[in-house]
């Protein structure tokens, strides 16, 4: 009989003690954002293809994607269907932190295909984008409404001429080596012809606009990561190889970054001068001539943009005014220190006889407080000639 209080004692302890635990409110557990701090994970998007877009088997296709790290993107890895098909690391040992890539697949059978593409700090792997297209057996099956692929290369593989595609973006040089001074960056998704080799096919002469340089072919540290795709007639491309190395090494204009927004109030700093883009080459065919039989021609231009103002740009978007008034995407550069220029390439069909202006406009979206607004654009001429 004594015992009996403490019992009750106990047993109204443990009721309050399960009262209090489910009246506790529910702890938010963190969600996963992708972030791009710099003890986070990189980010990756894929831009092309999109959902349910659909292809024939045997037919090559591009998976587009920009991948993003505030310290720098290493290389990324493409998967088809849970398998790897392809991995591409970047020209710089250190990283990008705004790393595009352009990765060719050919699906060999029907049914869906899962691509996955994942991007490395290191080893440090991003959450995967994904995106799932549909291959149909013969064009006849395609019943798709989705717009086909833009912003990707025409390829001829019955080109005469020997060109390459650039898988990443690359710096163009003045030699084949890191030692000799470059001239451009190139972005991935660039068609040009080329006009010499070394003897091992580790680095291109390539002829782009009117620049004549050298990019590297594939990572020299994994001959199996190919920086660029070789298509047309290549047996006969010349070695052009100098026999002698640069004597002064100019260190290499890094790739456009991505800047992180900062999570608190950075101390003050000097005021940066302002940019001025200004486009200082626009070149390509002006003279097309649609073949008999055919109903349109395609031809690829290059389009030089440079910041001659004394800071640095941000982010700017950039469009083209194609035949027929029809305007298109560039696509969007991070950053342009002074000095620095970047090539942007667009491949634009011409259906008609005539004469065609051209147009391309730097910072589109008039985002850049520049030095002076009103030289931000450039014009081509192209005369069109066909059966």
């Amino acid at each position: 009989m004594r015992l009996y209080p403490r019992v009750l004692l106990v047993l109204l302890l443990a009721i309050l003690s399960a009262c209090n635990l489910t009246a506790q409110p529910p702890t938010n557990e963190p969600i996963n954002v992708p972030t791009i701090n710099p003890g986070g994970k990189p980010v990756v998007t894929i831009t092309a293809p999109k959902a349910g877009d659909e292809f024939v088997v045997g037919n090559q296709l591009f998976v587009t994607a920009s991948a993003r790290d505030a310290v720098g993107v290493t290389r990324v890895q493409l998967l088809a269907n849970d398998q790897i098909v392809k991995t591409i690391s970047s020209e710089s040992p250190s990283g990008q932190t705004n790393f595009e890539v352009l990765l060719d697949y050919t699906p060999r059978s029907e049914g869906q295909v899962a691509f996955q593409l994942i991007a490395y700090r290191g080893a440090i792997a991003s959450d995967p984008a994904t995106v799932t297209i549909n291959v149909r057996r013969s064009q006849a099956q395609v019943t798709a409404t989705n717009p086909p692929q833009t912003n990707v290369p025409v390829i001829d593989p019955n080109d005469p001429t020997c060109r390459l595609l650039t898988n990443v973006g690359l710096r163009m040089r003045t030699g084949p080596g890191v030692d000799y001074q470059q001239i451009l960056l190139i972005n991935a998704g660039t068609v040009a012809p080329i006009t010499g080799r070394t003897g091992t096919n580790n680095w291109y002469q390539i002829q782009f606009g009117s620049r004549l340089g050298w990019v590297a072919a594939q990572n020299p540290a994994n001959a199996n990561e190919k920086y660029v795709s070789l298509y047309g007639n290549c047996f006969n491309v010349p070695i052009n190889a100098p026999t002698a190395v640069p004597t002064v090494i100019t260190p290499p204009t890094p790739f456009p970054t991505f800047t992180p927004r900062p999570t608190s109030t950075p101390p003050p700093t000097a005021t940066p001068g302002r940019p001025d883009l200004i486009v200082t080459s626009f070149t390509g065919d002006t003279s097309v001539t649609i073949p008999g039989g055919a109903t349109e021609v395609t031809r690829p231009y290059a389009i030089t943009i440079s910041n001659l103002g004394t800071g640095p740009t941000g982010s700017f978007a950039n469009r083209i005014t194609l035949p027929g008034g029809l305007e298109a995407d560039l696509g969007v550069v991070s950053n342009l220190d002074p000095g620095v220029s970047i090539v942007l390439t667009a491949n634009v069909t011409f259906n008609a006889a005539g004469t065609y202006e051209l147009r391309v406009l730097a910072d589109s979206g008039n985002t850049v407080t520049e030095v002076s607004e009103v030289n931000n654009s450039g014009s081509l001429l192209v005369t069109v000639t066909g059966p």
